[in-house]
């Protein structure tokens, strides 16, 4: 069982039983452990094995269509395991939330008809009431849930179950975006900024910290747009301020910026911090002026490249990750040209590379005039991840023969273990492979400092330097 917060597992009859998938990314996620957390805190047990559970959660992603093909499979996988269930006289039920229910929830019901219950996104902390309703009015029909944008915020003091590796945690600091990216589905889904009080986000990192936790991950649609919808307004840099004050041997990264906030003390936090890793998150998805315009990104080419290519020169040892978004519509040759020799010019610790989604309700999605056609669009993402393979192989060979200092996270056999530097978020990075030399013992959650002794285009490896915190 995963780690608890809040959790009272005693109940006076016999458990009901949930098994949960979480699809998409890691705020996403965060809402799956408020519902495993609320759950659990309310007699529901909960299960890794699907085949031990009544009902089957899935909280989706539907930010585009790749991810709507996740969701699906993962529906028709559930259906199959319901009606491998019924066969045998078993009771199983199934539930849908997250962002493809929020947004589509009336479309995908009669897809998918199977399906006992579909839920918004404000449903996460009242699953266990739901769930009742759900069996104790079965014969009645189904519970009228309510799809209204999201205003719903968890706290520090929400039932939340960690399902992360014990080293690592996410925290969300925000939900909702007030940017409108024509190529967004975001906001639609999740509706505006709505930022937490800097007092619940730091005392959710103190409870993390506490537990054994070593590194926490600051996440939002927007981090750098944290606080402006506060009352008394805050700012991303004063919450790290505050967090680098707690006591702990600890790494705090932030994840989800976007270039139009960030500020020149947000990048000096980042390069010279204690606990903030020097790792900038910032999709900036284009450099040709015409398509960032169409984007409605607010800012151009130029403005974009001076960010970035400041922050280099003043932190080169900074890590920077970026995605880029290619088959936009208006993208021609020309543009994307511009695009792969600015990758190729500015060397990218991290790029992710994405082909265009068309979103129903989008701006993009009325865009008719400039379409590219999609065997173009994978082609031309096809080639950006080409080039970004042949920089991070350069990149990482640059790095043989340093000490980059480690988290240990997992065993892979007796004389290995797997690790993360400061370069590399979870989920999403490279790692690190740690020799063992003989008598070294190592344990999840330490930190240590690695000589690098290889490298391949995602994959580091080396040996523990002496007098690290190894024992």
């Amino acid at each position: 069982m995963p780690k608890d917060r809040n959790i009272n597992y005693e109940t006076t009859q016999e458990p009901l039983v949930a098994y949960v998938v979480s699809l998409g990314c890691a705020k996403n996620l965060v809402d799956a452990e408020v519902m495993c957390g609320t759950m659990a805190s309310n007699g529901i047990y909960l299960t890794d094995d699907p085949e031990e559970a009544h009902v089957t959660i899935i909280n989706t992603c539907g930010f585009i269509q790749s991810a709507r093909d996740e969701a699906e499979d993962a529906i028709r996988k559930a259906i199959a395991w319901k009606r491998r269930g019924q066969k045998a006289g078993l009771f199983r039920k199934i539930l849908v939330g997250g962002c493809l229910a929020q947004r589509s929830a009336p479309e995908y019901a009669v897809k998918f008809p199977q399906v006992d219950l579909w839920m918004g996104i404000d449903s996460a902390p009242h699953v266990h009431e739901i769930l009742a309703k759900l069996i104790e009015d079965e014969e009645a029909g189904k519970p009228q849930l309510d799809f209204a944008t999201p205003k719903w915020l968890y706290d520090e003091l929400t039932p939340r179950i960690q399902t992360t590796p014990d080293t690592y945690a996410y925290v969300k600091i925000a939900d909702g975006c007030n940017h409108r990216c024509a190529f967004c589905a975001i906001p639609g889904i999740r509706g505006n900024l709505r930022s937490r009080s800097p007092e619940s986000i730091l005392n959710e990192c103190r409870q993390f910290i506490s537990s054994g936790v070593r590194e926490i991950n600051l996440i939002a649609q927007d981090s750098t747009a944290y606080g402006i919808d506060l009352k008394e307004r805050h700012s991303l840099s004063e919450i790290l301020r505050k967090i680098e004050e707690l006591p702990g041997d600890f790494w705090v990264r932030v994840l989800y910026t976007h270039p139009l906030h960030l500020t020149e003390e947000f990048i000096e936090l980042l390069g010279t911090s204690r606990h903030l890793v020097p790792y900038l998150d910032v999709p900036l998805q284009h450099i040709n002026s015409a398509v960032l315009k169409s984007m409605r990104r607010g800012m151009d080419g130029e403005k974009t490249k001076k960010l970035v290519y400041g922050i280099r020169e003043k932190f080169p040892k900074m890590t920077i990750r970026t995605t880029m978004l290619v088959g936009y519509p208006g993208e021609t040759q020309e543009a994307f040209d511009q695009l792969y020799d600015f990758v190729k010019d500015f060397e990218f610790d991290r790029l992710g590379a994405f082909d265009f989604s068309p979103e129903p309700g989008t701006p993009a999605y009325e865009i008719k005039e400039g379409r590219v056609p999609r065997k173009v669009a994978v082609e031309r993402r096809d080639k950006l991840l080409a080039l970004q393979k042949e920089i991070s192989l350069k990149r990482n060979k640059a790095l043989v023969g340093s000490v980059i200092p480690v988290l240990v996270e997992e065993k892979a056999d007796r004389r290995h273990w797997i690790g993360r530097s400061t370069g590399d978020a979870p989920e999403v990075d490279q790692s690190v492979c740690v020799d063992l030399p003989p008598k070294t013992i190592l344990e999840p959650g330490a930190f240590i400092d690695v000589k690098i002794t290889r490298a391949s285009e995602y994959d580091l490896g080396g040996v523990p330097v002496e007098n690290s915190s190894t024992r």
